[in-house]
């Protein structure tokens, strides 16, 4: 079996690429020539260089390759449009039309809670009824790929699946983690509200193992699968949790859920500015994400049909991301 697996240099797709390898399994991954692939290097791979957004490197990457884990995807909440819509809907039609061409068995497509989609089999006569539970232009982009994914392959005869995690936290994670615990390290604790809203939040071991069941159960073709961890959480439980971990003590400050609003327009206003040539540290994604209690995902199709068993709770996932956070904290 050989897989190939797109976004191998960031965050989810390194640590699939990592399992992959740890199961003896030969391991194909497409990256350009300027990417960071120091955290695997060192793994058994066979790098082809290519960009996602260039059919013809997607097509010559995707030879002689029986599954796809496509993890490649643009997280950003402020740039214009057609770039997010270039990253995470043009990319993943090539990532389908290049596995089609190649004769490639199954892709596993790294969707995202942001897509309110119905839980079950999407309809592929109309595409699907969705709608972002988070009304930003990165959660619209995942709504658009993951019609387009499914769409695709039922087109080209492709055999795909896509599971949709909430927040992913856990070493080698520099977006919402490493930010996290710089945030407690610093002592600048701000919450919306109360800090009680409820958010999805799913380490990153528990999630590798849904993608690689997902890579090789039978009869769940066309599905998607909605991922959350085993705990309710919210950022003042994460929070208290880190400063555990960290020895701080922190005292925080509270924002209203409108003056939060309020703020994130304007420093999204700045960053525009700015030319988006880097993500604010509040956005109206993050207030909406944190400030907005989205109770507890319904992970039952998952556990049923996967046998989704996420086992990481908040203190181990914490503890672990803590001992990688403290090797890399002082890194410029």
């Amino acid at each position: 079996m050989t897989s190939l697996v797109t976004g191998a240099s960031g965050f989810l797709g390194g640590h699939v690429v990592e399992a992959l390898c740890d199961r003896g399994e030969k391991v194909v991954i497409l990256a350009r020539k300027t990417s960071n692939i120091s955290a695997i290097k060192d793994l058994p791979i066979e790098v082809r260089y290519g960009d996602l957004r260039d059919l013809e490197s997607v097509k010559q990457a995707a030879k002689g390759v029986d599954l796809i884990y496509h993890c490649a995807g643009a997280v950003r909440y402020v740039v214009p449009y057609a770039e997010l819509y270039a990253a995470n809907v043009e990319s993943t039609q090539n990532v389908v039309i290049a596995g089609a061409e190649a004769g490639v068995g199954r892709i596993v497509h790294a969707s995202s809670l942001g897509v309110a989609g119905p839980e079950g089999k999407i309809s592929l006569d109309n595409g699907g009824s969705y709608s972002a539970t988070i009304k930003e232009k990165y959660c619209k982009s995942k709504t658009e790929a993951e019609i387009m994914f499914f769409r695709e392959c039922n087109r080209r005869g492709v055999e795909g699946v896509a599971l949709r995690p909430g927040v992913i936290y856990g070493p080698r994670d520099y977006t919402a983690s490493f930010f996290w615990f710089k945030i407690v390290d610093s002592g600048k604790v701000v919450y919306i509200g109360d800090g009680r809203a409820r958010f999805p939040l799913i380490y990153i071991d528990d999630l590798v193992k849904a993608f690689l069941v997902a890579g090789e159960k039978e009869g769940i073709t066309g599905s998607a699968y909605n991922l959350d961890g085993p705990e309710e959480v919210c950022l003042r439980g994460l929070y208290d949790q880190i400063s555990k971990e960290l020895g701080k003590d922190i005292i925080p400050a509270f924002a209203t859920y409108h003056y939060s609003h309020l703020a994130a327009r304007l420093s999204e206003f700045r960053i525009a500015l700015g030319g988006y040539k880097k993500e604010p540290g509040l956005s109206k994604f993050v207030v909406e994400l944190f400030g907005v209690d989205h109770g507890k995902t319904d992970c039952s199709r998952a556990r049923e049909e996967l046998g989704f068993d996420p086992v990481t709770g908040l203190e181990e996932g914490v503890g672990k991301t803590a001992e990688w956070y403290h090797t890399v904290k002082n890194e410029p």
